[in-house]
């Protein structure tokens, strides 16, 4: 059966790297936005809407990987696709596209999955810097409440804002 899935599978992943390389761009520039400072804020959300459909992708294609070791009763992880490799070797076929492929994209993926995560640390520290910067420019909410030395409640003392909104 492997015969009949390999064609499909040099197919596939050679399409899933090419995906996985265009994700791994757009997190680099969404990247570059983050670190620039200013109002990135039209670029940043043209770059996440480039993303969804790509990811849409990319999970279509984790499927249809995960369909073909399933055809051949194999596992669907890293060691399910090197004997599915090692499978496709012993029936004589050519397995270095694929095998070249595969690592790439798993490679790759693993990059991107990195840079997504400094991203998103990137972006909550963004977000916490513009609320504390909105917190000293509004003050205090009207309803903040802290506790005395003797556990009872008791409003703020400081109540006043910088501006008024």
């Amino acid at each position: 059966m492997i015969d009949k899935t390999f064609p499909l599978a040099e197919k596939l992943t050679s399409n899933g790297l090419s995906l996985v390389k265009q994700l791994e761009q757009l997190l680099n520039q969404e990247s570059a936005c983050l670190t620039k400072g200013g109002q990135q804020i039209e670029q940043l959300n043209a770059i996440t809407t480039q993303k969804q459909p790509l990811i849409a992708q990319i999970n279509q294609f984790s499927r249809q990987m995960t369909q073909i070791l399933a055809a051949e009763s194999l596992p669907n992880n890293q060691q399910g696709m090197l004997q599915y490799l090692e499978n496709a070797k012993l029936m004589g076929l050519m397995t270095e596209q694929l095998s070249h492929n595969w690592t790439e994209t798993t490679q790759t993926a693993a990059r991107c999955r990195e840079r997504n995560e400094e991203n998103g640390a990137s972006i909550d520290i963004l977000r916490k810097h513009t609320l504390r910067s909105l917190q000293i420019l509004k003050g205090p909410s009207q309803n903040t409440v802290t506790y005395g030395k003797d556990g009872s409640t008791q409003s703020s003392k400081y109540s006043r804002t910088l501006i008024s909104v």
